[in-house]
């Protein structure tokens, strides 16, 4: 179950991407590093899917398996972990179709590794925000994970259109900052 939430929570952090637009940037290249070491990039397609690669001291860590609709928005279609590949049946919406929207909500149910996944996104507030790749106004998004096991999680996500997440916090007050955003040549 920890895997679970720690992969889903991981893809939270990678996946506010949604459709191939420039308000959700998203292509192979794209990097995100991050004040915690880590680093996010879109490295290749596999099977009709972009796969978020995340690292951390430049060694993959896990990767989500990404596919955007201009209706559905960011669908969580599986997790790459190791070499195995776990599918969310049905894929999860991470994010709806742009533009965002003060007060909007998602979320839905899915099956992944045994056990049911639900999650609840909402728009919270739109705030400016510093962080070291620079200051941004960015959509303040609260996103609640919970699982059949018992596992639970929320965060809020610092969301700005054609950069991506600039900030992650959880409700202790850990925050991960943006250090940089390369956009591929």
């Amino acid at each position: 179950m920890r895997r679970l939430l720690t992969g889903l929570t991981l893809g939270l952090l990678a996946g506010v991407l949604a459709a191939p637009t420039a308000y959700y940037p998203s292509g192979i290249g794209y990097t995100w590093r991050y004040s915690n070491g880590m680093e996010q990039a879109f490295t290749r397609e596999q099977h009709g899917l972009l796969v978020l690669e995340r690292r951390l001291e430049r060694q993959p860590v896990s990767a989500d398996l990404l596919r955007y609709t201009p209706d559905k928005g960011v669908l969580l279609e599986g997790l790459i972990i190791g070499q195995a590949v776990q599918r969310y049946t049905p894929p999860l919406q991470l994010y709806p179709p742009p533009p965002l929207v003060l007060g909007q909500e998602w979320g839905g149910r899915s099956s992944f590794g045994g056990q049911t996944v639900a999650l609840l996104g909402k728009v919270l507030r739109i705030e400016g925000v510093n962080v070291p790749a620079g200051r941004f106004n960015a959509y303040v998004i609260r996103t609640s994970i919970v699982t059949s096991g018992g596992g639970s999680q929320v965060m809020e996500v610092y969301f700005v259109p054609g950069v991506g997440v600039v900030r992650y916090a959880t409700l202790d007050g850990s925050t991960v900052d943006l250090v940089k955003f390369v956009v591929p040549k």
